[in-house]
């Protein structure tokens, strides 16, 4: 990732740490809490049990799925190109005795981390958008992985991409196909294609997907748009689009 890409996230880190109380509270009390319900459950059927499972988490950002992963029984490494984000998820987790491994690492090489390591790699909403080179990244993830491990991620589902989302009414402002990038620091808006074509060519079997909405009181839900009525596509038309994507496939 471009020194933009740190340089944003360490900026910004300390005042997107300040609000995560409330959440970390929720997050111990029912872990899977940090996962939408169809990702939690292509966790669940691949590990029924996560106890002794090694998980990796890169680009963790606000570190929800880690600390989820941790209390969940997994051994987890935690993994973000800013130094900042690291110190201060490393800080929650320090406070509460959480015995979480935390590497400044970036998702584009992983240099730090060894091949056939992990049980499962998992990405969360909002990690594809500073990727330069998906199919690079995918191919780390892969290598990151023992035989038979899993990556299972969800995200932005690409069809919002297009879409000015600061706009209550659904406007468009960018052909589908163009895949940026766009502004200072480069963010990229990939189509599904790509992220499927990346995953495939970089040796992942893909196993499942799920296509799906936010439900009410999810932890990860930029669907502020309405209030009462943003679950309703008669009365806010966003919620007759899909908005995220999930993937699990194994190696």
């Amino acid at each position: 990732m471009s020194d933009a890409v740190i340089d944003s996230w360490d900026n910004r880190s300390d005042e997107y740490f300040i609000n995560v109380e409330a959440d970390i509270k929720r997050i111990k009390e029912e872990p899977s809490w940090a996962f939408p319900r169809p990702v939690y459950a292509m966790i669940r059927e691949k590990f029924p049990d996560l106890h002794g499972k090694r998980v990796l988490v890169p680009s963790s950002g606000g570190n929800e799925a880690v600390y989820a992963f941790h209390l969940l029984g997994a051994k987890v490494t935690s993994a973000d190109i800013s130094e900042r984000q690291i110190f201060n998820a490393k800080n929650i987790a320090d406070s509460n005795g959480w015995d979480i491994k935390f590497l400044c690492a970036d998702s584009m090489n992983l240099d730090c981390i060894n091949d056939g390591e992990y049980d499962l790699v998992y990405t969360s909403n909002g990690v594809h958008v500073w990727i330069h080179d998906l199919l690079k990244m995918y191919g780390h993830f892969h290598r990151a992985l023992r035989s038979g491990g899993s990556y299972i991620m969800f995200e932005t589902h690409p069809f919002d991409r297009p879409f000015d989302t600061n706009n209550q009414e659904i406007v468009i402002i960018k052909p589908y196909e163009n895949v940026g990038p766009f502004g200072n620091p480069p963010t990229y808006a990939w189509r599904i294609q790509d992220i499927f074509n990346s995953v495939i060519k970089a040796g992942f079997i893909l196993e499942h997907m799920e296509e799906f909405h936010p439900e009410i009181g999810d932890c990860d839900s930029w669907w502020d748009r309405y209030e009462e009525e943003k679950f309703d596509w008669n009365q806010n038309p966003w919620a007759a689009l899909p908005q995220w994507i999930g993937i699990s496939a194994a190696k």
